[in-house]
C-alpha cells in the first residue's frame, strides 16, 4: 500500500474529535469511514480524495 503517510496522519489528526471515524485500507491507500461511509481518503502520493454532499456542488 503506497500513500503519503503524512498525508494520513494530517486527516486522522483533523478527524480525531469525530465519533464514529474508523480507517480502512481503499484505493490503493488509506479510507478515512463516518460512520461506515467513506468521507475521506488518501491514496498515492499527495493524493486525496474528498467525499462532498452532491446537493452543495455546483
Amino acid at each position: 500500500m503506497s500513500y503519503d503517510q503524512e498525508l494520513a496522519g494530517r486527516v486522522r489528526a483533523a478527524l480525531s474529535t469525530d465519533r464514529g471515524v474508523t480507517e480502512k485500507a481503499m484505493f490503493g491507500g488509506l479510507a478515512f469511514l463516518v460512520d461506515g461511509a467513506m468521507a475521506v481518503a488518501v491514496a498515492g502520493q499527495d493524493g486525496l480524495m474528498v467525499r462532498s454532499d452532491p446537493a452543495r456542488a455546483d
